[in-house]
């Protein structure tokens, strides 16, 4: 009859969105675990490269370099291991909090703007010294990866940020949960560092 059939759509839709609801939930905790891998990586450029480069000072015609080299990923690790991490690490008791943390921090994610601008000339660099002076601080680190694997990763991140946040905006959407307004800002937030790098690259 009528009012069963009524009844299994309502528990049907209502398990759909208990099931979307767990997949945004899942995505969450995929962005907070990469998060924490991401701050790692960045410590090994900050904490390894740099602050050894720092002490031990640089080849003659590597002075000067050095900053170019870094960009500004030491401002970009401090800001994620001091503050966006935790505030991530939140989200996961008030998960409607997450699109709007990104829209929030919009000024503060220029930074990314910033560093894909520079990575182009950090590059040219970097491949200079790679076989040799990068290769020696990396044995001397312990560090499996090369210098010019770590200093892709903010690129890599904001581009997994972008992915993550849609696909956790389109579950949580479908949980019943209204993020009409968060999608589009929040996805032109991570566009615009992505097509600085993009142009960056092709000059």
């Amino acid at each position: 009859d009528d009012s069963t059939s009524q009844c299994s759509g309502t528990v049907d839709s209502e398990e759909e969105r208990n099931i979307a609801l767990e997949k945004s939930i899942y995505v969450l905790t995929e962005l907070i675990e990469t998060e924490r891998l991401y701050v790692e990586d960045l410590g090994l450029i900050v904490q390894g490269y740099m602050a050894t480069m720092g002490n031990q000072g640089v080849p003659e015609d590597l002075r000067g370099k050095d900053r170019i080299v870094f960009g500004n990923i030491h401002q970009i690790y401090d800001w994620h291991k001091d503050y966006f991490l935790g505030e991530l690490e939140k989200c996961v008791g008030d998960p409607d909090s997450l699109a709007r943390l990104f829209i929030k921090h919009e000024r503060r994610l220029h930074m990314y703007v910033v560093y894909c601008q520079n990575k182009p000339k950090s590059e040219h660099i970097v491949s200079e010294y790679i076989e040799t002076y990068f290769e020696d601080l990396r044995q001397q680190l312990g560090h499996r990866l090369q210098l010019n694997d770590l200093l892709i990763k903010p690129v890599q991140r904001i581009m997994k940020y972008q992915l993550l946040l849609k696909d956790f905006l389109k579950y949580y959407s479908k949980a019943g949960k209204d993020v009409e307004k968060l999608q589009v800002r929040a996805h032109y937030e991570m566009e615009t560092p992505i097509k600085c790098f993009i142009i960056s690259i092709a000059h």
